[in-house]
């Protein structure tokens, strides 16, 4: 099966609002242009995959279940919307976590790559034609440690962004070459 590319995404603060550790399906809300940015990006025919650290597990504040529960409702919303989200991984750990298991250093919290690796190798994705957008320096790096190109989101309209990355990187060029 062939390689394909694809846009990874932050979750927090870049496709959703996020006033602290978010869980609570009554607090779901995007950032401006989101939905515009998944239909984008579905209508351009790149799937979309989130990969977000979800530090609120490993320091207690909210269950494996919780978060689930919210991603569902997230995945829902973005279908309802027009756009289409792939798979959703994340990292439970957090340095400040009371379980010294959890608190250990990971593959998989960003900026370490390990969540954008699983990814790759689960769906067949060609990190090295795919995108990585994060609010923060740590989504930046990990996409750079994977590989791929990335964009900090500066909390605008992510649909802006979108079409940035979409011209760059995925719209072919008149002589043929992407």
């Amino acid at each position: 099966m062939p390689q394909m590319p694809a846009i990874f995404l932050d979750r927090d603060n870049t496709l959703i609002r996020d006033d602290g550790y978010i869980f609570e399906i009554e607090k779901f809300a995007w950032i401006t242009g989101a939905v515009a940015a998944l239909k984008r990006f579905h209508q351009a025919g790149l799937p979309v995959f989130i990969v977000t650290n979800q530090g609120g597990i490993g320091r207690g504040i909210f269950t494996e279940s919780d978060m689930h529960k919210f991603n569902h409702h997230l995945i829902d919303a973005a279908q309802k919307a027009g756009g289409a989200i792939t798979d959703i991984a994340f990292c439970p750990h957090h340095p400040l976590s009371p379980d010294p298991a959890m608190a250990a250093a990971c593959p998989c919290r960003k900026p370490e790559p390990g969540l954008l690796f699983d990814l790759a190798q689960k769906w067949q994705i060609d990190l090295g034609g795919s995108v990585m957008i994060g609010d923060r320096d740590s989504d930046v790096e990990a996409g750079k440690r994977a590989g791929m190109a990335a964009y900090l989101f500066d909390r605008g309209d992510l649909d802006q962004l979108a079409k940035q990355v979409i011209d760059r990187h995925f719209t072919a060029k008149t002589d043929g070459s992407k």
